[in-house]
């Protein structure tokens, strides 16, 4: 059984939409990939480490770890998570 995200519109909050992982995946493909990019040089900016010691993350899963909290605040859409069943 695949979970539902319940995905609102922030202009009137009455459109609404329900997908799975997947289909938000298809259907926010340009949104959720400038979400990660955003999250991932905001969490880099945070490692004051040279280049060669620096850790190599997948901020990709980090992201998607919180996915409602990531999107809803790294990306400026207008559609937002309401929530995760």
């Amino acid at each position: 059984m695949s979970r539902k995200l319940i995905i609102k519109n922030r202009r009137n909050n009455e459109e609404r939409l329900e997908l799975t992982l997947e289909e938000f995946k298809v259907k926010f493909r340009n949104e959720l990939r400038s979400a990660i990019n955003t999250y991932k040089v905001h969490q880099e900016s945070k490692n004051f480490l040279p280049p060669f010691i620096k850790p190599t993350h997948d901020y990709e899963q980090d992201f998607y770890f919180d996915l409602r909290w990531n999107f809803n605040n790294n990306q400026t859409s207008l559609w937002y998570i309401d929530r995760i069943e």
